[in-house]
């Protein structure tokens, strides 16, 4: 993929991995990606707080989702115009807490199903149609801001990876309330945090092979 949206990969690797950078350090292109970052991480509070409320592991999944594009954005405007190595080691510390997180999510998952915990679906299902709205608002506000390797077909690819699961935490929701078992739910959320474990290990292999190149 060309780019991502908005630094790193989809704003941490979610689309593509790696720990890429914009290109030109277009002020604009920074002034967007602030914006991006700031979106991201309320957006990823507030569903920290929903998923604490209705103890949906989608809730958690999406959580994490959103706050990883969150970090991949921090990493990436911290780095800008720092030492090639300061930037991997940043990329590092990024791949290991999305890989961390991704593992407890996939564990709270199971506990989930042995407890069987029916999640509140009604107040869930709106946090994550928010989480929708905010999402394609956020590649809205990519697209207008666009600069230098940021596509419309990155914004696309991102927004649409990013749309696709916390679509299929609705459908998981929606189980739940139908089969009143929360094991729809908690499978879901640890779908979407299996996926994110290959975006969490090219951050990892990325960083370790910049690391590789910088010691030569």
């Amino acid at each position: 993929m060309d780019g991502g949206c908005g630094g790193g990969a989809c704003g941490g690797g979610s689309c593509g991995g790696g720990a890429s950078r914009p290109s030109g350090g277009s002020e604009d292109l920074k002034h967007t990606m602030r914006m991006a970052m700031v979106v991201n991480g309320l957006l990823g509070t507030l569903l920290l707080a929903a998923a604490n409320a209705t103890q949906a592991v989608t809730l958690w999944a999406a959580a994490l989702l959103v706050l990883n594009h969150a970090a991949g954005h921090a990493v990436t405007l911290v780095g800008l115009g720092r030492r090639p190595d300061r930037r991997t080691r940043l990329s590092m510390l990024h791949g290991v807490a999305l890989a961390a997180a991704s593992v407890a999510l996939v564990v709270t998952a199971g506990r989930s199903i042995a407890g069987m915990a029916i999640p509140d679906v009604s107040l869930a299902s709106l946090a994550l149609l928010l989480a929708i709205g905010v999402t394609v608002a956020t590649a809205t506000l990519l697209f207008a801001g666009r600069r230098g390797t940021l596509t419309l077909r990155a914004i696309w690819l991102c927004a649409r990876k990013d749309v696709l699961p916390l679509g299929a935490g609705l459908i998981g929701l929606g189980a739940s309330w139908l089969l009143l078992d929360g094991a729809p739910d908690a499978l879901v959320g640890a779908g979407i945090a299996a996926v994110l474990l290959p975006a969490a290990w090219g951050l990892l292999r990325g960083s370790v092979g910049g690391e590789g190149m910088a010691g030569r």
